[in-house]
């Protein structure tokens, strides 16, 4: 077996470069804090690395699936890692996990099987909605994603049906406690919504954590549910639209309906409560705490500074409604346009950015009513020299909230004031992105924070 030293020193070389790395520009400081493996094969063993990086500002964990084997893979999009010599002198070749068939099929079996798995300090368990065992197993790994790995299954269920699809998500970066994209999408589906895939199952895994009780943190790694094949997120249909200058008005609307109808299915099956005082006093603190993250990476926003505060500071003194369980990062790229019409939400992981812990936290539903104004607004700036964008952008916004008013029940313009301090405090989240990764984009959200706190003035 090749030595643990070789190949975390690989990883700190691969591992920088991908697009879920955290710590863009710092060198990676690898310690691995344990591992698990899956069934190996006569060609192929399988191990995922539990590593904390402390090369950058805030040490982060992150799950790496690793396949090791004595002959390269032919595929061309197999991820290679590196190639090392074994303890006995042969040559081994190291791939990223996901993009091995080895792997995605065993990690398949153990979400869908319900197994175990083990390895150095490491446990993971399959946790299946209905147990069943798969044969015939095709695999692809989605490309663009950001911070996670998706894995997109064709394959046979034993005694069932042939051609099933499905999707498994590998979380790349790993905290304690439970994942609100696995708790939130399965009480969803378990309620029988339709605005949401099917759940298939989870693995969760317990890892060493001297901070924990009993020096043990447990935490969601993967997530399966149904996989659409053929569909395309919102954005892809609303900026054609936008480019070909035809209206989107109907889908904005029918996309209003669907998230009030994820908030109406998540206050009923999860906790509530009211908000108190020290919870509003919270979020105004959060607001201020963006407010000057996004003065540090833009400082011409300093000038703005007094009708921002102003805003929030009437936001705070309005009524709020109840606290629930929310999506949090709500915008186009997060919905999907289905087989048989409607849309379907996914990804309820809330804003990267922001602590597991924080994003597990009742809400308010308002929150992604203002993610999704925030999107169309992007969409207008995505494509600026498309005829009549701006008046698409307005109508697709009244739209959006004309459906989830009326789904809701609830009359979204009485409270445009605490909806156009989450737009903003979204627009403010955007400014220091951009500034940081897409300087090009900057002017979207810097033209929505000057429009609000105009509005505030």
């Amino acid at each position: 077996m090749t030595a643990t030293n070789a190949v975390l020193h690989a990883l700190a070389g691969w591992v920088g470069a991908q697009r879920w790395f955290t710590g863009k520009g710092a060198v990676p400081k690898l310690r691995m804090i344990g591992s698990w493996d899956l069934e190996p094969g006569p060609d192929v063993s399988i191990t995922t690395y539990l590593i904390v990086d402390g090369g950058s500002e805030r040490s982060v964990l992150y799950q790496v699936p690793v396949t090791f084997r004595r002959a390269p893979l032919e595929s061309a999009t197999s991820a290679p890692i590196a190639q090392l010599t074994d303890t006995d002198g042969t040559p081994v070749w190291l791939y990223d996990g996901p993009h091995d068939p080895a792997y995605a099929e065993r990690l398949l079996q153990l979400v869908c099987g319900g197994r175990h798995a083990q390895g150095d300090g490491a446990v993971a368990d399959g946790v299946p909605i209905t147990p069943f065992e798969c044969h015939n197993v095709r695999s692809r790994v989605l490309s663009g994603e950001q911070s996670n790995t998706s894995i997109v299954y064709e394959y046979d269920v034993a005694g069932g049906p042939a051609g099933c699809r499905a999707i498994c998500k590998v979380f790349r970066t790993l905290a304690h406690g439970e994942n609100p994209d696995v708790v939130l999408q399965s009480a969803l589906s378990a309620a029988g919504s339709r605005s949401v895939p099917a759940t298939l199952g989870s693995v969760v895994g317990q890892w060493p954590d001297p901070r924990e009780p009993g020096g043990r943190a447990p935490g969601h790694l993967a997530f399966a549910q149904e996989f659409f094949s053929g569909v395309e997120d919102g954005w892809r249909h609303a900026t054609a639209a936008a480019a070909g200058a035809v209206s989107f008005a109907s889908s904005a609307r029918a996309m209003g309906a669907a998230t009030a109808d994820v908030h109406a299915t998540l206050a009923e099956v999860l906790p509530t409560t009211v908000a108190e005082d020290a919870d509003i006093a919270a979020m105004v603190a959060q607001w201020r705490a963006r407010l000057d993250a996004a003065i540090a990476a833009v400082p011409e926003l300093a000038a703005l500074r007094k009708p921002i505060e102003a805003l929030q500071t009437r936001a705070a003194a309005g009524p709020w409604p109840r606290l629930q369980r929310i999506h949090g990062d709500l915008h186009l790229g997060q919905v999907l346009s289905m087989p048989g019409g409607g849309w379907a939400i996914i990804d309820f992981e809330g804003e990267p950015m922001r602590p597991l812990a924080e994003r597990s936290e009742p809400d308010v539903a308002l929150r992604d009513v203002a993610g999704m104004l925030r999107s169309f607004d992007y969409v207008r700036g995505a494509e600026p020299d498309a005829q009549g964008v701006a008046a698409w952008a307005e109508d697709c916004r009244a739209a959006f909230i004309d459906g989830y008013a009326r789904r809701s029940g609830q009359d979204v313009q009485a409270q445009g004031v605490l909806v156009d301090a989450f737009e903003l405090d979204k627009a403010l989240y955007e400014t220091v992105y951009e500034a940081r990764n897409r300087p090009a984009w900057l002017p979207i959200p810097m033209a929505a924070v000057r429009r609000l706190a105009q509005r505030a003035r």
